[in-house]
């Protein structure tokens, strides 16, 4: 299959500090990937990166051909943002998730990852995995041509690691939209064919 996300002679160094990585290279196609790497080696800069939340210092990221950049970025579902905690989750899923096929997938995901006592409550209220669970739920729902996940089986219940484990497993089988999930290895039981190694 033909490549969909294409990063060329990608680097990034934080002020005063030595590059995270120096002309990274990746093809990567639809479906699922993984991007590996030890502590401090750039997983979340990439995807960073990736959601046009900074900028490379050199070198292109594509995806279906087109520049990532302002008009065209990864979506991550960073639920770590402090300016969430006033929000309650019902209103910001519905900010977040437009009426229509991504709503109805939305209901399902809700009920799969079991956020329905949940919905109605400030997000200061959730543990690190109830937010993590809401995050992911609109990714899944949205199901958006590049979508970026950190860890997202840290912190979940078993039940819920068995439900994004099954999706996860789904998305490989897709032709038109790519999930990149970044952790120090792939989920148990689950086979990634596809990987970036930032060492």
């Amino acid at each position: 299959m033909s490549a969909f996300l294409e990063i060329r002679g990608l680097g990034f160094a934080w002020p005063g500090q030595a590059p995270l990585f120096a002309h990274l290279n990746a093809s990567l196609a639809p479906g699922l990937a993984l991007l590996t790497g030890d502590e401090q080696r750039g997983k979340t800069t990439l995807l960073r990166l990736l959601a046009a939340e900074i900028r490379p210092q050199i070198g292109t990221m594509q995806l279906a051909g087109q520049d990532i950049g302002d008009q065209l970025a990864g979506l991550w579902p960073d639920m770590t943002r402090p300016n969430l905690d006033p929000l309650v989750v019902a209103d910001w899923l519905r900010t977040q998730v437009p009426e229509g096929p991504a709503r109805d997938r939305l209901d399902e995901h809700i009920d799969g990852l079991s956020l329905g006592e949940h919905l109605h409550k400030g997000f200061y209220m959730l543990s690190a995995g109830g937010r993590r669970k809401v995050g992911l739920a609109a990714a899944m729902a949205l199901q958006q041509p590049l979508t970026l996940l950190d860890q997202p089986l840290a912190a979940l219940d078993l039940a819920s690691i068995r439900y994004l484990t099954d999706w996860l497993r789904e998305q490989s089988q897709a032709t038109d939209r790519l999930v990149l999930l970044a952790d120090y290895e792939a989920p148990a039981d689950l086979a990634i064919a596809q990987r970036i190694d930032l060492g």
